[in-house]
């Protein structure tokens, strides 16, 4: 009776650790670096806002195609120097890691700091 209770037990045992899920080792990944700060790379302080040294936000909104290059980049400000100076400077540029879906609208605020 031992031994069938101890093999029953055993093959209960077993069963169960058949179906588990493996947890995860945790490891410490460095932060991946944000579709902000890659855009940030590529961009200067525009020149329309240079004069008056003035804080400036615009907002853009691209795709990212297969290749991970920003394409249809659309530039929403006033100035259309600021505008035409922003496509300029991004149209083509890559950005790794958001180029799995083509169809995805990103839309990034973008704030200007004068230097």
């Amino acid at each position: 009776m031992k031994k069938s209770l101890f093999l029953l037990t055993l093959v209960g045992f077993l069963a169960t650790q058949a179906y588990a899920t493996p947890t995860k080792t945790r490891k410490t990944k460095a932060p991946k670096v944000t579709m902000e700060q890659q855009l940030a790379k590529y961009i200067s302080y525009p020149d329309a806002l240079r004069p008056s040294q003035r804080p400036g936000v615009v907002v853009i909104q691209f795709r990212v195609n297969a290749d991970n290059e920003l394409c249809q980049l659309e530039v929403f400000s006033q100035n259309e120097q600021i505008n035409n100076s922003l496509v300029k400077q991004l149209t083509g540029k890559k950005l790794a890691g958001y180029g799995s879906d083509a169809a995805e609208l990103h839309t990034v605020r973008l704030r200007f700091q004068p230097e």
